[in-house]
């Protein structure tokens, strides 16, 4: 049942890239995509699609936040563009505070490799 509402999920993205791009505003567009692919790929991770979760607790959460700390860098990274090109002033708003948690999320991973 997952693989039919992931499968939805990926139609879904390339519509909103294909409306995105059609209307002028592709850098909008690839921001929620980056985004909202990085919560699928999180809830992959946290329930795998065949076989068991993986036994190593650790190696999962630290791709859940390497995974995590991607979807924000990625988002805001699109966000920061299209604000730029000029796609809405609301992505200079928005645009820091991705990029400022993504930057977070590895400060987090980094720390989490030392113990």
């Amino acid at each position: 049942m997952r693989s039919f509402w992931l499968t939805l999920f990926a139609f879904g993205a390339a519509a909103v890239l294909v409306f995105g791009w059609q209307n002028g505003e592709p850098w909008t567009a690839a921001a929620f995509v980056v985004f909202f692919v990085s919560r699928v790929w999180r809830s992959v991770i946290k329930r795998p699609l065949f076989g068991p979760p993986d036994a190593d607790g650790v190696r999962r959460a630290n791709r859940f936040v390497a995974v995590t700390a991607a979807g924000y860098l990625g988002a805001g990274a699109c966000a920061a563009i299209a604000a730029v090109v000029g796609e809405g002033q609301e992505w200079l708003y928005v645009a820091p505070f991705f990029l400022v948690l993504g930057a977070c999320q590895l400060a987090l991973l980094s720390g989490s490799r030392r113990m």
